[in-house]
């Protein structure tokens, strides 16, 4: 699962409760010759989208030397996006691993003032000894047998083991396909970007999303311009549909599909909120390919 290293102004957190569990422990190192050891003592774990086929979940681990809050992660749109972005985090080392659940571990181990990056998996390398892999805990180790040699001819090994529980998904209903009043809202901010008409791409965008869509200082053509160049930064750019979604009291978050770039499918997700009787866009994020 690839790390991503920036976004455009989608970090933000739903406003619903979740249980949070106890930070976890981490142990061990990643050393690489080049670039020097990371040597995790905490870890926290949270669900994200699997990027390779974004219907499924993995469990993501942060291990860090520095204990890491992790609430905000817990309830975010795109967990792995707020993790990377946490303040604890700033111009420190930190190690990613994703764990599936047939077992498959990826690793990212990451150096912040170089943004050296060592990326591996247990399909290329790493063995992997999982002694809990369950919905509410991961517990294990993950090694090389031997030092892992890099195309560029660094060389480095793994050594890691973490513990931590994992949160409870949010509950909520589901949505059927075409995401009920939720995605009605969405396809109707979308005719409205079509046709370039900013009084009701206004009207369908909640005052969150207004600070990223509108400039004082721009025209309302420029506006709706910006709109229409995030809104395709973020959703499929053809044959979207919104396949489903979750509704979560006035919070709803619609699963939207389609063609990303030609012949290939990509599953985006979608933050609307309600404010009085009416739907509005809140912020969308990349989720990840589609088989």
């Amino acid at each position: 699962m690839p790390l991503r290293l920036c976004a455009l102004a989608v970090i933000g957190s739903l406003t619903v409760g979740v249980d949070i569990a106890s930070a976890g422990q981490a142990s061990g190192s990643v050393r690489v010759e080049t670039a020097g050891t990371i040597s995790p003592t905490h870890a926290v774990a949270y669900v994200v989208r699997n990027s390779r086929n974004a219907r499924t979940t993995s469990v993501e681990l942060l291990l860090s030397d520095v204990p890491v809050d992790a609430t905000e992660v817990q309830v975010a749109l795109d967990p792995h996006l707020i993790a990377i972005n946490l303040d604890a985090l700033r111009g420190r080392n930190y190690v990613l691993l994703w764990v599936d659940a047939d077992g498959t571990v990826t690793m990212n181990a990451t150096f912040s003032r170089t943004m050296t990056q060592m990326l591996n998996d247990t399909n290329d390398g790493l063995k992997a000894e999982l002694t809990a892999n369950t919905p509410s805990r991961i517990e294990g180790h993950v090694f090389s047998q031997k030092p892992v040699k890099t195309m560029s001819g660094t060389t480095y090994s793994v050594d890691l083991r973490f513990a931590a529980e994992v949160p409870a998904h949010i509950a909520g209903r589901p949505l059927p396909a075409g995401g009920g009043d939720p995605g009605k809202a969405l396809t109707a901010l979308l005719s409205a970007v079509a046709k370039k008409n900013w009084p009701d791409i206004r009207a369908a965008s909640s005052p969150a999303a207004l600070k990223m869509f509108e400039s004082s200082y721009n025209t309302p053509a420029e506006n709706a311009g910006t709109a229409a160049d995030l809104l395709r930064a973020w959703l499929p750019a053809k044959k979207l549909k919104v396949a489903g979604g979750q509704l979560r009291g006035d919070v709803a978050i619609l699963d939207v599909e389609g063609e990303i770039f030609e012949g290939q499918l990509g599953l985006s997700r979608v933050q609307m909120v309600k404010t009085g009787a009416v739907w509005q866009f809140e912020r969308a994020v990349r989720a990840g390919m589609l088989p």
